[in-house]
């Protein structure tokens, strides 16, 4: 009972890690950003990919998607030359 009070010999412990190293900077390749894409799938169906996010629609879809475009561009305001 009283060797609960003792110091252990610690051979489970897992020894300090070694000192990190320190790494040199690689620039990263110049990539050509891509906006967004269009394309058509197998299924024939359109799809579009802007960042993370793609829709794939249908014939349907793709004149809606229109229509709508169509709206908020004539919403927006010309600049002036």
């Amino acid at each position: 009972m009283f060797d609960w009070f003792k110091k252990s010999d610690y051979k489970n412990v897992v020894p300090l890690f070694p000192e990190p190293k320190a790494v040199p900077y690689v620039e990263p390749p110049n990539k050509e950003q891509e906006y967004y894409s269009i394309g058509v799938t197998s299924e024939n169906r359109i799809t579009f990919k802007t960042g993370i996010s793609t829709l794939t629609m249908n014939r349907e879809g793709v004149e809606n998607l229109i229509q709508q475009l169509v709206v908020f561009r004539d919403q927006i305001k010309e600049e002036q030359e």
